[in-house]
């Protein structure tokens, strides 16, 4: 199909070139955007691997009062047979040791 260069105004040019640096403002906004986006699944892991990965290291971290209590608590059991209540001893004389 040829067009006749002379049958567009200069009005319409001008209208016409507008709307083709607003699509393509458009298209480097949409570019940047998913650069960045990339940039950032790159540099953080996704909520689900961090939850897998989370569920494995299911560790109960307890602080030395914490285990000191509950060492007390089985000296103290009349359910704990002897060797626990001796086992539990040795076990607070290191803790007690370090403080």
């Amino acid at each position: 199909v040829a067009v006749d260069a002379n049958s567009f105004t200069s009005e319409e040019l001008k209208k016409a070139l507008a709307k083709m640096k607003e699509s393509e403002k458009a298209e480097r906004k949409v570019s940047f955007l998913f650069l960045k986006q990339c940039t950032v699944r790159k540099k953080f892991r996704p909520i689900e691997q961090l939850k897998e990965e989370f569920e494995k290291l299911n560790m109960k971290i307890e602080t030395d009062y914490e285990i000191m209590v509950t060492l007390i608590s089985k000296f103290n059991s009349s359910a704990s047979t002897l060797d626990e209540k001796v086992a539990a001893l040795y076990d607070l004389e290191y803790y007690v040791h370090q403080v």
